[in-house]
C-alpha cells in the first residue's frame, strides 16, 4: 500500500513537491484516539465536513491519499500533479488536491494535501492517512491492543517511554528502521502499516546479506523459486526468483524475533503490520527513533508465522498465481506458477473483482479450477 513521492516530475505536469504546510489546531497537547485494528490493517476516524469517514494509517504513505471514488473528492481544490512509485517502484503521475479541513480527535488539519490514486477494487475504506502527520513533528503511539493512538507536540513526554528503541531514517519521506536479519548484517527497512505481513527483505539486500554472512545464512534458506508476488498500486512486481527465508532470529533495537518467515523480494524491505500485534509502538520524529514496547514485556519473542505457500497475483485483469512454494501442499497437489484462476468452488471468476469477491478463505478447503500456461484445465483441491 505504499505511496512514496518522488519529486520529479514531467515537463507537461504543474509540479507539486511533497507539502508539509498544513497547520494544526492544537499547540501543548495530547490526544488519545481510538482507532480500529482489523484484519492487520489500523483504521483511524477521520471527520471533514460533518461526517465521519473510515482512513487507514498507512506509515509506508508519505502523505495522505484519496481514491477517485472517495466521497468527498468533489469538495477538495486540484493543487497540480505528482510522480508517484508504489512498494514495487511503478510509477505514475497522479493528481494532487488539497483537502478540506480534517479532524483527528480533537485535532483539525488545515490545508493539508493528498495525491488522488485510483481503486481498482472496491474497499471499506475511504483514504489513508500517511506518515505525513508525523514528519509535521507530532510524535505518535500506536497502541493496537489498548485501540488507541496518542498524538502529541510534547516530545518530551514521548522520548520518556521506556522500550527497545532504533534508529530510523526518511527514504521518500517514510521511516525506514535499522534491522538485523542475520549474523552481523544490518539494513534499513520501511517500516509500512500498510503492509500486513510481518518482514520481508529487498533481493539486493539479501545478497549483500549473503556475501558477508553466508555461513549462517545457509540453513536459514527454506527453498528458491521463481515468481512474483509483491504488489503496488500499479501492479504486481515484475517476475524473479524469490527466495524462502527462516530466520533465527531479526533485531530491532536490541528487541529479537525468534522463528520468522520471509520471502525475497524486489521491492523495498519492509517491517509490517504484524509487529503491531506484538507491542506498541512510538515514533519520536524529533530524534528519528522508533520506540517499539513489547506486550510481553520480554526481549525476545517467537514469531513462529507460517511460510507463505502461494500468493495471487492480478494479470491482465485475471487472478494468477504468481508464486507458489515448492514444499507447500499447493505444489505437491499440482498449482503451479502462471495458472490462471478460472473457478473457485465451482462458481466462475472472471476478473480480479470476481476473487476478491468469490475468492476462498484462509484454512478452508477450497476446490479451484485452474488453465495453466500450456491452456490445459485442471481442478485443484487443498486448503487454502
Amino acid at each position: 500500500m505504499t505511496l512514496a513521492l518522488c519529486l520529479c516530475l514531467s515537463a507537461s505536469a504543474q509540479k507539486s513537491l511533497y507539502n508539509l504546510k498544513f497547520t494544526l489546531s492544537e499547540k501543548n497537547f495530547v490526544d488519545t484516539i481510538a482507532v480500529e485494528w482489523t484484519d492487520r490493517h489500523l483504521f483511524v476516524p477521520v471527520e471533514i465536513g460533518g461526517k465521519t469517514y473510515r482512513f487507514l494509517f498507512d506509515s509506508g504513505a508519505s502523505q495522505t491519499s484519496l481514491y477517485d471514488d472517495t466521497p468527498f473528492l468533489a469538495d477538495c481544490e486540484t493543487v497540480g500533479f505528482t510522480v508517484s512509485h508504489d512498494a514495487v517502484a511503478h510509477r505514475d503521475t497522479v493528481q494532487k488536491v488539497q483537502l478540506p479541513p480534517m479532524t483527528l480527535g480533537q485535532l483539525t488539519l488545515t490545508g493539508c494535501q493528498a495525491t488522488v490514486v485510483h481503486r481498482a477494487v472496491r474497499r471499506n475504506y475511504d483514504g489513508i492517512i500517511g506518515f505525513d502527520i508525523v514528519n509535521k513533528g507530532l510524535a505518535m503511539k500506536i497502541d493496537v491492543q489498548a485501540g488507541h493512538i496518542i498524538l502529541t507536540d510534547r516530545h518530551k513526554l514521548m522520548a520518556a517511554e521506556p522500550g527497545f528503541t532504533a534508529r530510523y531514517r526518511l527514504d521518500h519521506f517514510t521511516p525506514a528502521v535499522e534491522l538485523t536479519p542475520f549474523g552481523t548484517y544490518r539494513e534499513y527497512a520501511l517500516f509500512d502499516t500498510g503492509f500486513p505481513g510481518f518482514y520481508t527483505m529487498n533481493r539486493e539486500s539479501f545478497d549483500r546479506g549473503t556475501e558477508k554472512s553466508s555461513e549462517t545464512l545457509g540453513k536459514q534458506i527454506e527453498g528458491r523459486a521463481m515468481g512474483r508476488w509483491a504488489l503496488g498500486h500499479g501492479g504486481a512486481e515484475q517476475r524473479s526468483e524469490v527466495v524462502f527465508l527462516a530466520l533465527d532470529s531479526l533485531l530491532l533495537g536490541g528487541f529479537a524475533f525468534c522463528d520468522l518467515h520471509a520471502l525475497t523480494t524486489q521491492g523495498d524491505s519492509k517491517l509490517g503490520a504484524q509487529l503491531l500485534e506484538r507491542g506498541a509502538v512510538v515514533f519520536l520524529p524529533k530524534r528519528k527513533r522508533l520506540c517499539f514496547q513489547p506486550y510481553n514485556g520480554e526481549a525476545r519473542l517467537v514469531v513462529g508465522n507460517r511460510q507463505t505457500e502461494k500468493v495471487v497475483v492480478p494479470d491482465k485483469g485475471r487472478p494468477v498465481i504468481g508464486l507458489v512454494w515448492e514444499r507447500s501442499e499447493a505444489f505437491a497437489e499440482g498449482l503451479r506458477e502462471g495458472d490462471v484462476i478460472e473457478k473457485v468452488n465451482g462458481r466462475a471468476i472472471t476478473s480480479m473483482a470476481d476473487y476478491y469477491r468469490f475468492g476462498p478463505a484462509t484454512g478452508l478447503p477450497v476446490k479451484l479450477g485452474v488453465r495453466d500456461k500450456r491452456g490445459f484445465q485442471k481442478t485443484i483441491s487443498i486448503t487454502w
